[in-house]
């Protein structure tokens, strides 16, 4: 908040006072940090319409107050309105050019107008009148990645990491863009680089996990977080990242314990108990995992993934139509989740349910048409439960979305071979083969009896020959 520092009380009758007057339509004289506490108490509520008239106020009872100014550009700025926003902040830069929060201010706004170059005159300003210089340099750091710079954007990171970090949140906001561009190695070297300086900084150590996790290289990941978690052993987030790397490393019991250190420090948490539940699950021990499952939609009956697990534990037992009823809570919960669909349609397949399976898949073809494995389930079904001209117009279907589909073609081909289209076969089994043979073997999953065809088994070991 600006001004000086305010207790509860005095904000609560600050408010009763303003919205009194508001009913009113007259207002009380108000100094101008009593205004900033009431514009900060209704954007933090939020309630920008009320932040407005209270900051118009402000502009009423003190004109040549910059402040108030700049908050109705920030308001402006929250809800859109970025060419009023962009006027706004002007006028306070006239009532104080050089005030170097106004400057960064400014150039945010013309990066949200897609004006970079400008944005960046406007924070190198801000910089040479004494702004936060490592504030300043995250702004840049950003207008760098969205105008394709990733070099400048790392140098940014870069700086930001040169000296003492004394604000979390600039290693997140670091975190964040370099995941943004893939950059890795980049960040690894620069935050190794920082924590030979500062080896007790234990949001670096976990950040620094988080980044090897990112390459898949968990043993790294794990010792990262260990030292996060020896510097500060109450450190939750470090327990809870741990727990997933376990998970990656299929070592369930010693992430159940991660979860459980995570969970006595945080209270109860749905992720961590689903998590709990995935890992239960894995060890075959059903009825602790189905536990877990219902203890997060205790906590957030609308958790679609703790449904899913439910789902799952009933699957394990062969309890086919219970797994049902939870998948498809699931499923409302979270309708954009292949995994679940599929599952879903499993079951439903299982339990013979051919005809709502099949318009699932339908549904699922027209909402996820890239999903690989919806094309070769309905195909699939249709074959086994229609006939395989209808399988092979949906894998053709499929094909011209997902032209580079190895496994679509080889279903194609044997589908092909199925109906006794020889030459149109050859023509698919060729393609697949192209483009990748290790995968070759798909076509007798559909095709059994092709395996002892001799002249298919030529074709294949002529691409064989090729891909060696």
């Amino acid at each position: 908040m600006d001004g000086e520092e305010i207790t509860d009380g005095e904000l609560k009758d600050l408010i009763r006072r303003f919205e009194e007057n508001f009913s009113e339509g007259e207002f009380d004289y108000y100094s101008p940090e009593d205004l900033n506490h009431i514009i900060d108490f209704y954007i933090e509520k939020p309630n920008y319409k009320t932040a407005l008239r209270v900051a118009q106020v402000g502009i009423d009872q003190h004109p040549f107050d910059a402040s108030f100014y700049a908050k109705k550009a920030f308001i402006n700025t929250i809800t859109d309105n970025t060419d009023l926003a962009l006027q706004l902040i002007d006028v306070a830069l006239d009532l104080d050019p050089y005030n170097p929060d106004y400057l960064a201010q400014k150039g945010s706004i013309l990066e949200l107008m897609n004006r970079p170059l400008e944005a960046l005159e406007q924070f190198d300003l801000a910089l040479e009148n004494g702004a936060e210089t490592s504030d300043v340099l995250v702004l840049k750091m950003f207008v760098y990645f969205n105008i394709g710079n990733p070099s400048l954007a790392i140098n940014m990171i870069e700086q930001i990491f040169s000296k003492k970090l004394e604000e979390d949140r600039l290693i997140l906001e670091s975190h964040f863009c370099l995941q943004l561009m893939d950059a890795y190695d980049e960040g690894i070297r620069i935050f190794r680089a920082y924590l030979e300086e500062d080896p007790f900084h234990e949001v670096v150590w976990l950040t620094l996990g988080q980044l090897y996790v990112a390459q898949e290289d968990y043993d790294k990941a794990i010792d990262a977080i260990d030292f996060a978690i020896a510097i500060d052993d109450e450190y939750a987030e470090a327990h809870f990242e741990k727990g997933q790397c376990l998970i990656e490393q299929n070592k369930h019991l010693e992430a159940s314990q991660c979860f459980d250190e995570y969970i006595k420090l945080e209270g109860p948490d749905p992720f961590a108990y689903v998590n709990l539940g995935d890992c239960y699950k894995a060890m075959n021990r059903v009825s602790k995992s189905r536990m877990y499952y219902k203890l997060a939609l205790k906590s957030d009956p609308k958790f679609g993934h703790a449904w899913h697990g439910l789902g799952q534990t009933y699957v394990m037992e062969e309890n086919h139509q219970e797994a049902l009823t939870f998948l498809k809570k699931a499923n409302n919960i979270l309708p954009d989740d292949e995994y679940i669909m599929l599952e879903m349609v499993k079951t439903q397949i299982t339990i013979g349910l051919i005809e709502e399976a099949n318009e699932t898949l339908i549904e699922m073809k027209t909402s996820m048409p890239y999903r690989e494995s919806v094309w070769l389930l309905l195909a699939s079904l249709q074959h086994q439960y229609s006939d395989a001209s209808q399988a092979i117009n949906t894998v053709y279907e499929g094909l011209k979305i997902i032209t580079q589909s190895a496994k679509l073609m080889y279903k194609a081909a044997a589908y092909c071979f199925l109906l006794e289209r020889n030459e149109e076969g050859y023509d698919r089994l060729t393609d697949a083969l192209l483009l990748n043979f290790s995968e070759h073997d798909l076509l007798f999953l559909d095709a059994p009896h092709l395996q002892d065809n001799q002249a298919i088994r030529d074709v294949i070991d002529l691409y064989k020959n090729e891909s060696d």
